[in-house]
């Protein structure tokens, strides 16, 4: 048993190392962080983001490794150079469900404005890329939980081939 969890730690550490190395000579720059869990939420390979090679975020966020790159292919594919967003990593369920979000992860950013412009005001675009890159997107169109935001997560789901919303 040991042994095996000494492998596991001798071939995962490195992977998670490279992952945040690989970010960094593409240009974003990022934090490395810690991994971490409280038996329920936690990233094991999480980074502080606060910019791609392409955009600017209103603030840094705390994302997985590998969510983080997607969303730098994201904000790539939409041309933006700044992106507001009200959160990342949170530990917490989906509202009014006993599944708990793919923020508890760190696998989803919800994302307010794009260079300046409400999400509430111009969003279509910005989602038929998030849907060739993404899981899951949610929209204003989608329910009142987002009436301002694009949820954009990498957790189960169909992504956009059984949305409506397009």
């Amino acid at each position: 048993m040991f042994r095996l969890i000494a492998l596991f730690i001798l071939v995962a550490l490195p992977a998670y190392a490279d992952c945040a190395s690989s970010l960094m000579s593409q240009g974003y720059a990022v934090k490395r962080l810690s991994a971490f869990s409280d038996g329920v939420c936690g990233i094991d390979d999480p980074v502080l983001l606060s910019a791609t090679p392409s955009t600017n975020f209103s603030s840094p966020i705390t994302l997985s490794c590998k969510f983080a790159k997607k969303v730098g292919a994201w904000t790539s594919a939409i041309g933006a150079d700044h992106i507001t967003h009200v959160g990342g990593y949170n530990c917490r369920k989906i509202a009014g469900s006993f599944f708990m979000s793919q923020h508890s992860y760190g696998n989803a950013i919800d994302v307010v404005a794009i260079d300046g412009v409400p999400i509430s005001k111009q969003w279509r675009s910005a989602y038929k890329e998030a849907c060739k890159i993404f899981t899951t997107v949610r929209t204003p169109d989608h329910d009142a939980a987002h009436h301002d935001h694009l949820h954009i997560d990498s957790g189960w789901g169909f992504g956009c081939i059984v949305d409506f919303v397009r």
